[in-house]
């Protein structure tokens, strides 16, 4: 099982537009959204809710979650994340994310509410 991105993968997702967080409820409803990371080390990616709530209910209820990326370069390639999401709203992690908003003064409806970290459990990578 793979569970660190290299840093090619970390700045192929960095330059990418199609990233998708998904997440499912405790009767295995989907929901799926596109997302921008806050930021992507090798064993985790960090994302700030904005206005996620149905995503962050579901985490709540099971934790496991699902991030694609598509190649915008190659269509045909995919990073397929298996992962377990944690919902933070305090924290040294969420106090950085927070400090990055204030400095860029980032209007209301972009302020965090909390963030969402997710660890890896299993990384794929598939030429389809």
């Amino acid at each position: 099982m793979n569970k660190e991105l290299s840093e090619e993968q970390i700045d192929l997702i960095k330059s990418n537009e199609w990233v998708i967080f998904s997440t499912a409820d405790l009767n295995n409803n989907p929901r799926a959204i596109v997302v921008i990371p806050s930021r992507i080390e090798k064993n985790r990616i960090i994302l700030s809710n904005i206005q996620m709530d149905k995503s962050i209910e579901n985490i709540k209820q099971n934790n496991k979650c699902f991030v694609n990326i598509y190649s915008k370069e190659n269509s045909d390639m995919q990073i397929k994340i298996f992962g377990i999401a944690h919902v933070y709203e305090d924290g040294n992690l969420y106090n950085e994310i927070k400090d990055f908003e204030e400095k860029n003064n980032l209007p209301d409806e972009l302020k965090v509410r909390s963030i969402i970290v997710i660890e890896f459990e299993n990384i794929e990578i598939t030429q389809e």
